[in-house]
């Protein structure tokens, strides 16, 4: 059927018109989104203005992630999946990436507070979902460790705001030094979780060349960068930086620890299997026995080792090699060779002749 005249030119300019709509809201959905986020803290008596900016910030970064896990759910759904509550908000904090920021004092009376405002940016076509979701363990990981790093940032405000005199200074000076740290390693683990290696390396080379740096930061800095040398395949010196994390002076606060697991791991893609059953074994007592991963792996590397100290089975003898000529085949002929016998009297007649 074909359509005519004024109502045959509207239906066209109505088809058009929806065909231009589908086409922008696709690019709509797929277009990079925007987030704007506000964190304040409140200085009391003796605050830090640093300390104060820094919290500030952290509450900024909560808020930014939050809203990230809007678009990132929304998305989801678009493809089809159904995510958690907390792998929306490992995927928000991975993709999440900050574009601006601002820190503004504000003193009202003889109160000063901070503010400090984000802007920050989601672009769902960096997003591929499928592909996350099969790093999961690994994905959520690292957001327990980003996690655990904010939680200590928290826990030493809280002491720090009760803190008076010379204890409140020397709490503070840790807390500053915190915060400065956190957010070189938040950053380096945001972008394992993209799996941005290379930026990773770059992000904590100055801590790992800084000749002052040592302790915690040295150690937990050197482990960062053999994860980003893990994930491009460069083992050899993956296995250099874990042995450097080892063997730096530090305490738990960072979970230096892990650096047992990736070694463990590389043993076995080098098929020492004792090594990486010593490894992966003291990797799974320090997570107190609850990551399955760990356990997993050890699992499979004990199977390994158990099997390469089996004793092999003999390879099966060859059957002797006649060396009569014929094979062995006799023709029947009551074990006269026939071919051997003929093929000597015609050299012997060639010699002869």
């Amino acid at each position: 059927m074909q359509i005519s005249g004024k109502k045959g030119f509207a239906a066209c300019v109505l088809a058009a018109a929806f065909v231009v709509l589908t086409a922008l809201s696709a690019a709509c959905e797929a277009a990079v989104q925007t987030i704007e986020a506000t964190g304040v803290y409140v200085m009391g008596d003796n605050d830090s203005p640093k300390i104060a900016r820094d919290a500030a910030r952290q509450e900024a970064m909560r808020v930014a992630v939050e809203k990230a896990g809007v678009y990132v759910e929304s998305y989801s759904k678009t493809q089809n999946m159904q995510l958690t509550e907390d792998e929306v908000r490992t995927i928000s904090g991975a993709v999440l990436k900050v574009t601006k920021e601002e820190a503004i004092p504000e003193l009202k009376g003889s109160t000063l507070k901070y503010t400090v405002n984000l802007t920050a940016e989601v672009d769902t076509d960096q997003i591929n979902l499928q592909e996350m979701m099969k790093n999961k363990a690994e994905l959520e990981k690292l957001q327990q460790e980003r996690d655990a790093l904010k939680k200590q940032n928290e826990e030493l405000l809280e002491k720090y705001e009760k803190a008076q005199g010379s204890e409140k200074k020397k709490i503070g000076t840790q807390l500053e030094t915190n915060y400065d740290q956190t957010k070189i390693f938040d950053e380096a683990m945001q972008e394992i979780q993209r799996g941005a290696y290379t930026k990773v390396i770059q992000t904590v080379g100055p801590i790992v060349d800084d000749r002052d740096a040592a302790g915690n930061p040295l150690a937990y800095a050197h482990y960062l960068r053999g994860r980003a040398y893990y994930g491009l395949n460069r083992m050899s010196e993956a296995l250099d930086d874990f042995n450097a994390a080892e063997r730096t002076q530090h305490d738990d606060t960072y979970p230096i620890w892990r650096a047992k697991q990736y070694r463990g791991l590389i043993y076995y893609d080098w098929r020492r299997y004792d090594e990486a059953v010593e490894e992966l074994e003291a990797a799974y007592a320090a997570s107190g026995r609850k990551d399955e991963a760990i356990r997993d792996d050890l699992i499979k590397a004990r199977r390994a080792a158990d099997e390469a100290k089996r004793p092999k089975p003999p390879e099966p003898q060859q059957p002797p090699q006649d060396d009569r000529g014929d094979g062995g085949n006799q023709g029947g002929n009551g074990g006269v060779n026939w071919t051997k016998i003929i093929t000597d009297i015609i050299i012997h007649s060639i010699d002869k002749g």
